[in-house]
């Protein structure tokens, strides 16, 4: 039966993933997104695949909803400026999403297959969700690790020791295993992994790799807060001018911490009271008051 499942998963690649010769760059990559429910959400996830100005087809999957769509992208963020005349930094330029994706018809077999390949994941229990608690004493804030060079790596360790960690590697190796055969990459593989912090903060991760000591490598992707304050980490940059945050007071540690973050990336913050708090805006630094002395990560 797993020979048959392989067989069949290798045409599914072939069909979705036709092969290139060599020293040409491949033009296909798959990538999944289980939370994706909408048209729009799988748009998005095909554009944020793809680097500005790269042309691929992408395919986004869903294993949750056991379905595959299929877009040729191409990804082309432009800047649009509303006064040419004056500096960017002022906050009179923006990038806008100038992307063109075009929907590609996948055959039924296809699809078929692609869900026999979901079918063996779920089987080794892959996409069984991980929850991690930071210890206070390690980071307080999801907010401490935007623009730390050790920190993520001292929270991944801190996880290491502890006793769900071997069954991860576990099924993540499993999971590989069944990609290697079944010849199906996707490049964000990878069960829901969420470190929670003790200000109630998170951040949701994803493997990006195992190494050669079978260590496990993560990525964070998404910062998320009590606050319902959401940083998206895929984004270049992460902040920009006119982003808008939510915190209780500015003397609140979770503002405190974004604040530094923020002036850190070269920017300030500008507050504004609100009968639930206080709005946030990052804004462009001054001459006459600059905070932003630490240079840009």
């Amino acid at each position: 039966m797993k020979v048959l499942i392989s067989i069949s998963v290798f045409s599914f690649l072939m069909q979705i993933c036709p092969p290139v010769m060599a020293n040409v760059f491949n033009t296909v990559v798959s990538v999944q997104c289980n939370e994706c429910v909408s048209s729009d959400d799988y748009r998005v996830a095909a554009i944020s695949a793809l680097r500005d100005r790269e042309q691929k087809v992408v395919n986004v999957v869903n294993f949750n909803e056991f379905d595959v769509r299929k877009f040729d992208v191409k990804k082309l963020q432009v800047e649009v400026c509303s006064d040419y005349s004056k500096s960017a930094t002022k906050g009179f330029c923006r990038m806008e999403d100038g992307s063109i994706v075009k929907p590609l018809k996948l055959t039924n077999i296809a699809r078929e297959q692609f869900i026999l390949f979901a079918e063996e994941l779920y089987q080794i229990d892959f996409f069984q969700p991980v929850n991690i608690s930071v210890d206070y004493q390690v980071a307080g804030s999801a907010w401490e690790l935007i623009g730390s060079g050790y920190l993520p790596n001292k929270v991944s360790d801190t996880w290491r020791q502890q006793s769900e960690y071997s069954d991860l590697v576990n099924r993540y190796k499993h999971g590989m295993q069944v990609s290697y055969q079944t010849r199906i990459f996707v490049t964000n593989l990878s069960p829901k992994i969420v470190y929670r912090f003790s200000d109630e903060s998170q951040f949701n991760s994803e493997v990006d790799m195992i190494d050669m000591d079978e260590q496990l490598h993560y990525k964070f992707i998404a910062l998320q807060d009590e606050h319902n304050n959401f940083l998206d980490m895929a984004e270049d940059p992460i902040f920009t001018l006119g982003d808008k945050f939510q915190f209780e007071s500015q003397q609140s540690e979770d503002y405190m911490v974004m604040k530094k973050v923020v002036e850190a990336y070269g920017f300030m913050t500008e507050s504004k009271a609100t009968p639930s708090g206080i709005a946030v805006t990052i804004v462009a630094c001054t001459s006459s008051d600059n905070p932003c002395q630490y240079s840009a990560f």
